[in-house]
């Protein structure tokens, strides 16, 4: 059966790299599944992003939506070739979305040890 309409942000799998020339691939994936992320993981030069910050999700719902072929543990993902400035800001997003999280997490540790 297929999706009748679009899972929130949270729930999605964005796959973002680089191909053997460099060139920038990615695609999103609208179920969370282990066998969609390791096979992600599998796949080198390539980041995993899940659970995302809602500004880096804006930027990453931009990707078009990858394609999952085989079933069960084993699976092959079909990647997209996208814009060099995509790929850029997804990477940025999620960059500093890593950076605000580190200072919130060290500034409650802050408050909790005076």
């Amino acid at each position: 059966m297929g999706q009748k309409s679009e899972p929130a942000a949270f729930e999605q799998v964005y796959v973002v790299g680089l191909d053997d020339d460099g060139r920038p691939l990615g695609a999103r994936f609208t179920m969370l599944r282990d066998s969609i992320v390791s096979a992600a993981m599998d796949i080198k030069n390539c980041r995993v992003l899940i659970r995302q910050p809602a500004e880096v999700c804006a930027v990453a719902r931009k990707l078009p939506i990858g394609h999952v072929f085989g079933s069960g543990k084993m699976v092959t993902l079909l990647l997209s070739n996208i814009r060099r400035e995509l790929y850029v800001a997804i990477l940025a997003a999620e960059r500093l979305a890593a950076q605000q999280d580190n200072l919130r997490v060290a500034g409650a540790l802050l408050r909790t040890i005076h």
